[in-house]
């Protein structure tokens, strides 16, 4: 999935119909951050898409689990968050591994200017289909981007991500890029949210050259197990900036 290429300037109806070709039935549900509602695209039968994905493979195909498309504990932690930050107005944002951009749109429905990005394109289509839902496609702008090898050509003042470090390989080209592209400015931060089970040891290794980190932590119940997890907070900011 990872070439493949849709035309986002399409109206929502055909992005949606795209959507429903690839993924079957598709609905929009009410996402609840910081008292601001927004209206998120998901997949309405995940388990029929994933048994779909598994009789690909058996035709040879290589697939990608649509691990984008869930709505995160950690994304709902960081978007409110975001709603409590003192961002300045009308600043740049970058979103890193958006998935659905709901992180973005929280941004973006503060009037502040956002780039969504991620490597699927169906992420993206599903961030260009929420922006339109929401109102906020003057706010939002897609682009395509692994932040293993790629650049945008442009800094932001903020860069915020959930969930990003989910394979090692990331770890390092990671910090490589959130260098490249933040603002060389004392305001500048990255914000990240992660369940703490991931570790991302490298990453923080390398990052504590370039950066100043502050860390806390969220407590959430699983309403599934029932269970008590935590997600930790990053807070980065330049190293003598």
């Amino acid at each position: 999935m990872a070439d493949t290429v849709f035309n986002l300037d399409q109206p929502i109806g055909a992005l949606i119909d795209v959507a429903v070709r690839e993924f079957g039935e598709v609905g929009f549900e009410t996402v609840t951050i910081g008292g601001r509602n927004l209206e998120v695209l998901q997949v309405r039968q995940m388990q029929k898409y994933l048994d779909k994905l598994v009789d690909r493979t058996r035709g040879g195909k290589k697939i990608s689990l649509p691990l984008w498309a869930k709505v995160w504990p950690s994304c709902l932690v960081l978007g409110y968050t975001l709603t409590r930050f003192p961002f300045a107005p009308g600043c740049s944002i970058l979103e890193v591994g958006a998935g659905c951009a709901v992180n973005g749109m929280v941004m973006a429905s503060f009037g502040h200017d956002v780039t969504v990005t991620d490597v699927e394109p169906y992420a993206l289509l599903f961030s260009r289909i929420n922006a339109l839902k929401n109102g906020l496609e003057d706010k939002v702008t897609i682009s395509k981007a692994d932040f293993t090898r790629d650049s945008l050509g442009r800094c932001f003042d903020y860069i915020i991500g959930c969930e990003v470090l989910y394979e090692e390989a990331v770890y390092e080209p990671l910090v490589d890029f959130l260098d490249a592209h933040l603002a060389e400015t004392p305001s500048a931060e990255v914000l990240m949210a992660m369940d703490r089970k991931r570790q991302g040891r490298k990453f923080f290794d390398k990052a504590d050259g370039l950066f100043a980190m502050m860390k806390s932590e969220a407590k959430y119940k699983d309403n599934e197990t029932g269970e008590e997890n935590v997600i930790n907070m990053f807070r980065m900011k330049r190293k003598g900036a």
